[in-house]
């Protein structure tokens, strides 16, 4: 999309195939357009018989440039999330705050994914969904982040809770990775990851990645003396270390330890942790059916959007 502004009025034009059909900072004469309020806001749609002319550049007041520029990218205003009145705020607003659950995302039928979390902002605790992009992002307990352009409602039961928006942007700001050596004593086969279990009976999540043998031989080995580097016993990096019982030839040959480094790297340079889930590997197994009223609408509007978009 791009933004136009006449000096009084912005419009919001729809992108048309691979190419704007405006540049930025140009002036235009623009016949025979299409407006529309249909999603609340003054739209101009191209059509056929429309014709563009470049003109001499137009001289527009500042307040009417930012204007143009904040209907793509509004601003966001900042909450602690303790604001008694939150929920009565019908901007976009921002958050920080510390991630305290965080749910397997959910896939609506037209293939939308949604991750819903828990975010502690001092004293106050906050539902959060999170759709499409922001969805993707490998969240864990304990992580610091900041949320922008979220839209605050309140559902039919008349809790507040809320949903991302089409500006949305997460960062993680802080994330605590811990490092310990375990005596592990057992081993459990899941989807995409082994779960180890140490001498404590505590259970560590190793993503399948970083094993290439047959957890058969892995059996052979036990018990065994590792390294780690986790996230809330989410395994990022895994190094054998030598005990009696221990073969450390077998054991490296079994855990891709290579891997496991990579992965640690990639980590700490941005963005996720795990190798990050794409829309098509998540199960579907939630449908529309398991959407509140407010993300069917939510989720209409968005699909309605992207249908006058290809038209």
């Amino acid at each position: 999309m791009c933004s136009l502004t006449d000096g009084n009025n912005v419009y919001i034009t729809i992108k048309n195939g691979s190419d704007f059909e405006f540049e930025e900072g140009g002036s235009y004469v623009v016949k025979n357009y299409t407006l529309s309020q249909k999603y609340g806001r003054p739209c101009l749609f191209i059509t056929r018989e429309t014709r563009k002319f470049r003109t001499a550049p137009l001289a527009v007041a500042e307040l009417a440039e930012k204007a143009a520029k904040e209907a793509l990218y509004p601003p966001s205003q900042c909450m602690t999330g303790e604001e008694e009145d939150i929920f009565t705020n019908t901007g976009h607003l921002s958050l920080k705050g510390k991630i305290e659950k965080v749910q397997v995302a959910r896939m609506t039928r037209a293939q939308t994914p949604i991750l819903d979390l828990s975010l502690r902002c001092g004293a106050k605790l906050h539902e959060v969904s999170l759709w499409r992009d922001e969805a993707l992002v490998v969240f864990y307990v304990g992580d610091q982040v900041e949320l922008t352009h979220l839209k605050s409602n309140i559902r039919p039961n008349g809790k507040g809770k809320f949903d991302s928006s089409n500006y949305t942007r997460v960062k993680i700001v802080e994330r605590q990775i811990d490092e310990a050596e375990l005596l592990i004593i057992g081993v459990s086969e899941d989807e995409n990851k082994l779960i180890l279990l140490d001498n404590e009976l505590e259970e560590y999540n190793l993503p399948s990645h970083f094993y290439s043998g047959s957890v058969n031989d892995l059996l052979e080995q036990l018990p065994i003396k590792m390294k780690v580097q986790h996230i809330n016993r989410h395994v990022l990096n895994i190094q054998s270390l030598e005990t009696e019982s221990l073969d450390p030839i077998g054991a490296a040959e079994s855990l891709n330890l290579t891997g496991a480094e990579e992965s640690l790297d990639q980590i700490q340079d941005i963005k996720s942790l795990d190798p990050v889930k794409t829309a098509e590997s998540l199960d579907p197994v939630t449908t529309a059916e398991s959407l509140d009223q407010d993300d069917l609408e939510s989720l209409a509007l968005i699909e309605s959007m992207e249908a006058e978009m290809k038209e």
